[in-house]
């Protein structure tokens, strides 16, 4: 299982994380999120779309970039 971190700007409270958490796991390839504060570590298999998950996220009113991913 691969692993990567990404800062997400927006988030306040436990309802932001959770809908975050829930449109990312329509993604067949992540198979876990974990989000303190504004951070979130995402593990999946195989290839992972950056641009995929930027947007899944800045659609639902929050906001992330690619310069916000950090490799683990």
């Amino acid at each position: 299982m691969k692993k990567i971190s990404l800062k997400i700007d927006g988030i306040h409270c436990d309802n932001c994380r959770e809908r975050i958490k829930k449109v990312l796991l329509r993604n067949d390839e992540i198979k876990n999120i974990e989000i303190n504060n504004n951070m979130a570590t995402i593990e999946y298999e195989k290839e992972l779309n950056h641009e995929k998950v930027i947007e899944s996220i800045n659609d639902i009113g929050f906001e992330t970039k690619e310069d916000y991913f950090i490799n683990e």
